[in-house]
């Protein structure tokens, strides 16, 4: 299904679905205990503590789901563009941009962490994170000087996205449609081989391989990949249902396969070297093409209206879970006699309907304005 939104513009329903299983992907890798020993205290068998933790650990590559979305929608945008006007005006997509991202970004980085600090003893954002965060290159910050142990630390992703932003536009405005496809697939080549020399040669290279942002290209150059794909009159619809079925098994099955195989925690070290992050960002394509696929199929899963909704504030989410969850947490730990068990089951779902509840009521309010705002600028 797709439809305009209220300034002609370009709307995928499904998109926003995608995006509610990424954030929960991430939220799952935020809050489900490694520990086996709290399973343990839940009566829970030890290999389906171990398949918990494994998979709830994969959550951490929701945000290769997010990258492959923003990737797909902001080139097909710029495709469009680019195709019914003969050129791009760069200027006016930084604009919608910067709208869209920083407002809520920035109050969040500069109002809510440093007030957050009085709130939670635990706390702390060093003054050199909060600019590198602020300059958006706070994902070079987290390889250089670990995870800040503040609520900010997930903004690492948001910073690899809007350097994205950065380039995009300029190489589908100078770049010939062939040479971009090529240097799509590059990209996508490249990554896994710079992720191998890092976990190979340095002992945190596993880590820096999670948060460089070339070692994420291929999760955005696969969002490339199928904007281009779905670009070229429906190829996908020619394959038909029944293959796209094939693909979606077979990708399931593979990613079922290198969750369990690595669980648990050797998310960031493997024997492949990283070759993992390039099969999930093949898996992502693969489900991206088959929401966006005309069909009964998609339309059913994909343009729920509970997920899509939940979808729409999905970056507020993000943004604010953290928040949210320790608060609570922080909560129920101290002035409550709750068990260990249940303060860390019930916590987190408080904590995550809490972030959806500001999330939406930060829609409405803050973001949805300056995103029809942002419509002057659509070309």
């Amino acid at each position: 299904m797709q439809r305009p939104d209220t300034a002609g513009g370009y709307y995928r329903p499904e998109l926003d679905v995608l995006r509610f299983f990424a954030f929960f992907m991430v939220f799952l890798s935020h809050v489900v205990p490694g520990d086996e020993a709290f399973f343990g205290q839940l009566h829970v068998p030890r290999a389906a503590a171990d398949l918990i933790i494994g998979m709830a650990a994969g959550g951490a590559f929701g945000v290769d789901l997010f990258f492959a979305l923003s990737s797909f929608l902001i080139t097909t945008l710029l495709l469009r563009e680019r195709s019914e006007c003969g050129a791009i005006d760069v200027p006016s997509f930084y604009v919608r941009r910067i709208l869209r991202i920083w407002p809520l970004y920035f109050v969040f980085l500069f109002i809510a962490v440093p007030l957050l600090r009085y709130a939670l003893p635990d706390e702390h954002m060093p003054l050199k994170y909060i600019v590198a965060f602020a300059l958006l290159s706070g994902n070079w910050a987290c390889a250089a000087w670990g995870y800040p142990h503040s609520v900010a630390s997930p903004l690492w992703s948001v910073s690899i996205e809007e350097q994205f932003y950065l380039t995009l536009p300029l190489a589908i405005r100078h770049v010939p449609a062939k040479s971009l496809l090529y240097l799509t697939v590059g990209a996508i080549c490249l990554a896994p081989l710079l992720r191998a020399i890092l976990i190979q040669n340095f002992s945190q290279g596993g880590f820096a391989a999670y948060v460089f942002t070339p070692c994420r290209a291929d999760a955005l150059a696969f969002g490339v990949l199928c904007a281009i794909l779905v670009r070229k009159a429906g190829i996908w619809n020619l394959i038909g249902m029944h293959r796209i079925w094939l693909v979606l098994t077979a990708s399931i099955l593979g990613i079922a396969i290198l969750w369990i195989t690595y669980m648990p925690y050797r998310l960031f070290m493997s024997a492949l070297h990283g070759l993992e992050y390039t099969v999930l960002a093949l898996f992502y394509a693969c489900v991206l093409l088959i929401a966006v696929t005309p069909g009964r199929f998609p339309n059913r899963v994909f343009c729920n209206q509970i997920l899509m909704r939940l979808g729409r504030v999905a970056y507020g989410t993000y943004l604010l879970h953290y928040i949210c969850i320790n608060a609570i947490l922080f909560v129920l730990l101290r002035y409550t006699t709750l068990s260990p068990a249940a303060t860390y089951l019930g916590g987190p779902l408080l904590g995550v309907a809490g972030a959806v509840a500001l999330a939406s009521i930060s829609w409405h309010i803050f973001e949805r304005p300056l995103i029809e705002r942002a419509q002057m600028y659509k070309y």
